[in-house]
């Protein structure tokens, strides 16, 4: 058993190697300028071995996808307790979602610039973005209906704050104060704001 076991953790070290590798090239080279064997190459293993993982590119992508993506880790990320002020959700949700994007900046740029001509990468960055405003979205809800927020279309606002903090990534922007920026969205939809609107 204990043999089993230990071709079965190295069977995970190879595959894990074999996606980070993909990573790699993915993002130096490209997803359509890198190949099977390239990957195979650069991971130090025959062609066939690789082949014995992934059967093909596309299932290279997912498993890299699969692997690094900071999907899992914004899942969370939003599972928030619906009784905690929204102030302090969306700031910890800004501020989370800012570090998970350095972190994982190669990853996020390899998505962002595949997605403009590979659909299957496309389809999962839309997946990222509307699993966050949908669970964002549901949450806020949860504050209009207890009142703490007024009655407001909560998908727009949980999409300019994922907006905000994947462009100034993207962009390279400075990082902003989060708490202001968040404080500046609930100015007029917080029932309790003190915010001071122009006539």
């Amino acid at each position: 058993m204990q043999g089993k076991s230990s071709r079965q953790q190295q069977a995970v070290v190879r595959r894990e190697h074999l996606v980070d590798t993909a990573l790699a090239l993915f993002s130096e080279q490209g997803y359509d300028a890198t190949s099977i064997k390239q990957i195979a190459a650069a991971a130090g293993v025959a062609v066939g071995l690789l082949y014995h993982y992934f059967p093909s590119k596309s299932e290279v992508m997912k498993a890299v996808w699969e692997r690094h993506s900071f999907l899992p880790e914004l899942r969370v990320l939003l599972a928030v307790e619906y009784d905690e002020v929204a102030a302090r959700v969306l700031e910890n949700v800004a501020e989370s979602f800012s570090a998970m994007l350095s972190r994982k900046e190669v990853l996020f740029r390899l998505m962002v610039r595949e997605s403009q001509s590979n659909p299957e990468v496309a389809a999962c960055l839309h997946m990222i973005v509307e699993e966050g405003m949908t669970a964002l979205g549901a949450y806020l809800e949860t504050r209009v209906q207890v009142g703490e927020l007024r009655p407001h279309d909560t998908t727009l606002t949980a999409r300019m704050l994922f907006g905000t903090v994947l462009t100034t990534h993207l962009a390279r922007l400075p990082i902003p104060s989060w708490a202001d920026l968040v404080s500046q969205m609930l100015c007029g939809i917080n029932t309790h704001t003190d915010c001071v609107h122009p006539e």
